[in-house]
């Protein structure tokens, strides 16, 4: 939170601004900007609705940029009492709504020391000291900044119970409070836990001198003090009444953006710039095209209220592109941990319409990172979304009316995660390869063709498997170079390229080894269900090898990839020699087979 004293020339800044040049202010937690650039979509009844209560703890869960610190801000802004701001909102419309000035605590935990618990309590007092002195109450701590920070909340909270002009009774704002616990190293984990349970029960002892308490995360952990013991956090994130609190709604986007000329002339324009008069975008595809790709959130089970990705919306009108904002913007740390950790648990079927999981794991509580279901963890971080046509869809005899279905929101995110898990498995590919550095590179050396077919098989493409590999060449080829790549990453002298120009075409995969005391290269032909020995062929019609003249030793190897069986069947090893003179010393052609066993075997050995 910025403590900045009010503006009082609010609305004259907003109507020069209003007649100047505009911009699309993406990722801006500023409701003050967003107003002045037209774009606010008005969450102010919702607030209204929470300053009509009293002493009540609010948890609301939403996925990453969905705007949870905006509406912090709009909070933080209304409880100054700027009235003249909200001119036109439902807020300032609403006759029965209080202007009233209620000093606020707000706090940020992303900005916080995640390090260890010491830096946490010390960033978390620093903070509060800041809002102290924001209200010029910081002489009258009684209590050392580097004392515990509950004591230190309590001393903040009890001066600001009694400042001049305001109500005596704060607002306390939380935003991201599972960052830490998110951020932290894993063997701080329980250290961080027990610092945060300490803060939350404080709050939670304090609760009945509050205006309200509202704190937002991605997930929800099992926390004393806020989400778990007697009379935790009151959790809106599921109730229909605030499910469009967050995002903008297919009204928002056509007032906001769609209805506006200068907009979406811009935004014809550019897309429009390249296609031919039938491909042209008009006004209606555009707006469907939003739809399908950022439309689709529902935060409801029983009644279908979907809300747009306000981030990518944004984007979307600032560059005019229908872009994957989504993955663009980063992954969510937890979720990549996860996909890092164990990747098995993601091979569901993806394509079912709905995906469907019990009430009580769906609502439980994390303990840890580590215990985070599947389908849970995905909904938190926005990767699925709650389908109120779920149970209606399901043909199941046994299908219970208590169970929670899920789904992808839009092609935006269904893009993502294939980004995501394409990403890791990359990594993964690498990582493995790198484990069979030394052994690979001696059979490769010492000519034990077999052996290395027998690694490529075995510890290169079955570990791959049909995650990695969806019966293309491409994804063959994707697949054996990111192993290869790591087999050598520390080998002195080792490059490994893929799709190298070269003669009349381009090679699958080229390795150039000049660490060995033979200056060698290796030259890859990849075919899917085709024989080997059409790949050997297609290196020699395309001269492939015709750029690598230097070396004293070129190995020309076509592979058979089977699409059913996902791996290699058949290879054939082509060695071309030369001696000092650049004389062609000999040429050895071997011909290799899988045999009953799964293990390739040598069939053909000639010169």
């Amino acid at each position: 939170m910025k403590y900045i004293k009010e503006d009082k020339a609010t609305q004259v800044e907003i109507k020069n601004k209003a007649v100047g040049e505009s911009y699309i202010p993406v990722g801006s937690p500023d409701v003050k900007e967003m107003i002045v650039q037209g774009l606010y979509a008005d969450k102010t009844a919702y607030i209204a609705k929470l300053f009509n209560t009293n002493s009540i703890y609010y948890l609301f869960i939403r996925p990453r940029r969905f705007g949870k610190s905006l509406l912090l801000d709009t909070i933080d802004q209304i409880a100054k009492s700027n009235k003249e701001l909200f001119k036109g909102y439902a807020i300032y419309n609403n006759k029965t709504y209080k202007w009233k000035k209620y000093p606020v605590i707000w706090l940020n935990f992303s900005e916080l020391a995640k390090d260890n618990p010491t830096g946490l309590k010390k960033s978390l007092n620093r903070k509060l000291y800041r809002i102290a002195k924001y209200y010029n109450i910081q002489d009258q701590i009684n209590i050392e900044i580097n004392e515990a920070c509950e004591d230190y909340l309590s001393e903040v909270f009890d001066l600001l119970m009694q400042i001049d002009n305001y109500e005596p009774t704060p607002i306390i704002l939380i935003d991201e409070y599972d960052s830490p616990l998110i951020s932290c190293e894993k063997e701080q984990y329980k250290a961080v836990l027990a610092v945060l349970s300490s803060f939350f029960k404080v709050l939670k002892a304090r609760q009945k001198d509050c205006k309200f308490i509202f704190v937002t995360g991605v997930t929800k952990f099992h926390l004393s003090g806020l989400t778990s013991g007697a009379n935790s956090a009151n959790d809106i994130s599921l109730h229909e009444d605030y499910a469009e609190m967050l995002g903008y709604t297919e009204e928002d986007v056509d007032n906001l953006f769609l209805s506006k000329d200068m907009i979406v002339n811009q935004v014809l324009e550019k897309l429009n710039r390249k296609k031919t008069r039938e491909e042209k975008y008009t006004l209606i595809q555009i707006k469907q095209a939003l739809k399908d790709y950022y439309n689709g959130y529902c935060f409801t089970s029983d009644k279908i209220i979907s809300v747009y990705n306000p981030d990518s919306i944004l984007k979307f009108f600032r560059d005019s592109v229908f872009g994957n904002y989504w993955f663009n913007s980063g992954n969510p740390t937890i979720l990549l941990q996860q996909i890092k950790n164990n990747i098995d648990r993601f091979t569901i079927v993806w394509d079912t319409p709905s995906l469907v999981i019990n009430q009580l794991a769906f609502e439980s509580l994390a303990g840890s990172l580590a215990e985070i279901p599947l389908l849970p963890l995905m909904y938190q971080t926005g990767y699925l979304t709650l389908d109120p046509n779920g149970y209606r869809k399901d043909t199941r005899v046994d299908k219970n009316g208590t169970d929670y279905y899920l789904k992808f929101p839009n092609q935006e995110v269904k893009s993502a995660l294939s980004l995501t898990l394409a990403k890791v498995m990359d990594e993964i590919q690498e990582e493995t390869g790198k484990q069979y550095s030394t052994s690979i590179l001696s059979s490769l050396r010492n000519k034990q063709w077999s052996v290395f077919l027998n690694y490529i098989r075995s510890d290169c493409l079955a570990k791959a498997g049909y995650r990695f590999l969806d019966r293309t060449e491409k994804s063959f080829q994707r697949a054996l170079y990111l192993f290869l790549n790591g087999v050598f990453h520390l080998a002195h002298g080792m490059q490994t390229s893929v799709e190298a120009d070269s003669g009349i075409g381009r090679t699958d995969i080229v390795m150039e080894d000049h660490g060995s005391g033979t200056r060698t290269v290796y030259i890859f032909e990849l075919k899917i269900d085709k024989p080997a020995l059409e790949a050997l062929k297609q290196i020699h019609s395309k001269d492939y090898s015709i750029k690598c003249g230097a070396y004293s030793k070129k190995v020309l190897i076509g592979l058979t990839c089977d699409a059913i069986k996902l791996n290699i069947t058949e290879a054939i090893v082509e060695v071309h020699q030369w001696d000092d003179q650049n004389n062609c010393k000999e040429v050895l052609y071997t011909h290799f087979i899988v045999d009953q066993s799964g293990y390739f075997k040598e069939i053909t050995n000639q010169a």
